[in-house]
């Protein structure tokens, strides 16, 4: 209640602001201006029932990099605030702030917290070492962390977040690296995945060019901050140039890779290796997804480049709701994507929504999970069912469903 209550009295600088404060100083580079897109009316019936409040005009807002003086980054998602006490909204967003607040102050304790923050308005107190002259903040908004564990371990970068929402945010870092003619290191999280230092790789930035942020507090003179473009489950910030600019970035490379055992058109990917959204009846899918000649990729024990070598030349994507589906990002001539889900992700858009931006033909299947095991028919998705679920549920696919999507 405290931090829900500290959140609504923060005083905050979001998106409008931010550019005007950019535009009066001149530290603003706007590399794509705001536009509209038409989002088509999927043919499945399944998702056109799903998704009817989704299709239809969308409007983005335009993709800027700016640089800002004296910020002072706090917690481990470099919560960016002024010297008056002003959270800036951008790398984080307002939907997503209490959360990120709640955790940092999980993580790090309310008298460090308010430390850290009263050291943003009163910089001259701190110590002149803890300071960085000028950085990009790249730091991973979507962090998972169980807040009601007793272990102190420090949240996990997500997957998808991190190349849905960062990797485009190099865009408007470059955009002001070209304006102004510098460079500077980029701040990322503490204890960085290797995939995040391979994504970045592939993006053309070695390790040398990294800051990894490994402090409650840090002082930087001059930060770069770039649009953010959420990948919430709801409400997620369409963007396709964004995402097709950070796409062609990543697969850059690719072209003088030898692709020849890596030439299947139809792929899948599932989760049975997690923790949830395991499917029960993998058996039966397997036999499926071989019939209908179908690869299932491995993950395990490859890296970020190794994997995704399986997906630039495939066509057609098959997969479980969760941060996989950004592969999609790897795929280099996407046609088609399935979505495997169930009632609990029924009104969730995110990924119908990531195929059109990528104007890829998008349908789905749903799965019933272990205690929910009614016969569900997909021409009446309009039903709802409140049945409590387990913890971690297996989900279970109807194989006539799946058929019918990758035939």
């Amino acid at each position: 209640m405290s931090v829900k209550l500290f959140t609504l009295i923060l005083p905050k600088i979001e998106r409008e602001d931010l550019i005007k404060i950019g535009r009066q100083n001149n530290t603003i580079c706007i590399v794509e201006d705001e536009y509209e897109t038409t989002i088509q009316e999927p043919d499945q019936f399944l998702a056109k029932r799903r998704f009817k409040n989704s299709y239809g005009v969308k409007k983005t807002d335009c993709f800027f990099g700016i640089k800002i003086n004296d910020i002072r980054l706090i917690g481990p998602f470099g919560i960016p605030f002024t010297r008056y006490g002003q959270v800036i909204l951008e790398p984080i967003s307002k939907r997503w702030l209490s959360r990120a607040l709640l955790i940092t102050v999980l993580q790090i304790g309310i008298l460090r917290f308010l430390k850290q923050y009263f050291l943003a308005i009163f910089p001259r107190f701190d110590e002149k070492k803890n300071f960085l002259k000028i950085a990009a903040h790249l730091i991973c908004r979507g962090m998972k962390k169980d807040i009601f564990s007793k272990k102190s371990s420090e949240p996990e970068p997500v997957f998808g977040h991190w190349l849905g929402e960062q990797i485009p945010q190099l865009r408007g870092i470059e955009g002001i690296f070209s304006k102004f003619n510098i460079s500077c290191p980029l701040i990322i999280n503490q204890n960085p995945k290797e995939w995040q230092i391979e994504s970045l790789k592939l993006m053309g930035y070695k390790k040398d060019d990294l800051f990894i942020f490994k402090k409650d507090g840090l002082r930087v003179g001059e930060i770069i901050i770039s649009s953010l473009r959420n990948l919430h489950s709801r409400n997620m910030e369409f963007d396709p140039k964004a995402r097709r600019w950070a796409r062609k970035r990543l697969q850059s490379n690719f072209i003088n890779l030898d692709l020849n055992n890596h030439n299947h058109k139809n792929i899948c990917l599932f989760r049975q290796n997690e923790k949830n959204r395991r499917i029960s009846n993998y058996g039966s899918v397997k036999e499926n997804i071989v019939k209908n000649q179908y690869f299932e990729t491995p993950l395990i024990n490859l890296n970020l480049l190794e994997s995704a070598k399986n997906f630039y030349l495939a066509e057609n994507f098959l997969a479980t709701f969760g941060s996989g589906i950004l592969r999609l990002m790897f795929i280099q001539r996407p046609k088609k994507l399935i979505e495997i889900f169930s009632l609990n992700e029924e009104d969730k858009d995110v990924f119908f929504l990531l195929a059109n931006e990528f104007d890829v033909k998008y349908e789905c299947v749903l799965a019933t999970t272990t205690s929910n095991k009614f016969n569900f028919s997909s021409k009446d998705i309009k039903n709802r069912y409140e049945v409590k679920e387990p913890k971690n549920p297996e989900w279970n696919v109807s194989i006539d469903e799946l058929d019918k999507c990758l035939s």
